[in-house]
């Protein structure tokens, strides 16, 4: 037998096995890290320097049942903390409401707590009187959230994966909607994050 018949028939045992490798492994699995998804607006996201996941301090939904923070996981979430009193919260809503338009559903949501006194009457309120649609209500009047997860700095939003882990936040307003934040997002909602 020549060398040329030999070396032929390896070389297409070899292409196929590659071709049924790629076709039948495993597909990869999510190396859960944020940081390739920190661009943009995005980078300016702060980690935590230690795990944390959800608290239990309670909100209230818009039908005025009791949650507690921690009961929400099982979906990604955009946490924010807001007020009506407070002027950059004011600047970052439509984006809130952009973003959940665009990606919420029982995988995603955006959850902005009315981090003030007046409840989810004064949150309906402030998001008609300021043109803002389709964010599902929550409201703090106890303020606890406020105080004691964002030291009383609004806003303040947490990034959350669907175990209930924070991955990231941010004091200010950003740009929610940003085509690098819908990555990001869709990441957390997809399970890659």
């Amino acid at each position: 037998m020549s060398k040329k018949a030999i070396i032929l028939p390896v070389i297409l045992i070899t292409l196929l096995g590659v071709a049924a490798y790629s076709l039948f492994r495993a597909p990869a699995t999510p190396d859960g890290n944020i940081n390739s998804y920190l661009k943009g607006e995005m980078a300016k996201l702060s980690l935590p320097e230690e795990p944390q996941t959800l608290s239990s301090h309670i909100i209230m939904r818009a039908d005025g049942s009791p949650v507690a923070l921690k009961e929400l996981k099982g979906k990604a979430m955009l946490i924010n903390l807001w007020a009506p009193w407070c002027a950059p919260c004011r600047a970052e809503m439509k984006e809130l409401a952009h973003l959940e338009k665009i990606l919420g559903d029982e995988q995603f949501e955006v959850v902005a707590i009315n981090a003030n006194r007046g409840g989810i009457a004064e949150a309906e309120e402030t998001l008609k009187e300021w043109g803002v649609e389709g964010l599902n209500l929550y409201a703090d009047p106890t303020m606890k959230t406020m105080f004691d997860l964002a030291e009383g700095a609004l806003p303040t939003s947490f990034v959350v994966d669907k175990a209930g882990n924070i991955r990231a936040f941010y004091l200010g307003p950003l740009k929610w909607d940003a085509p690098e934040a819908l990555q990001l997002f869709t990441a957390l909602k997809e399970g890659k994050l």
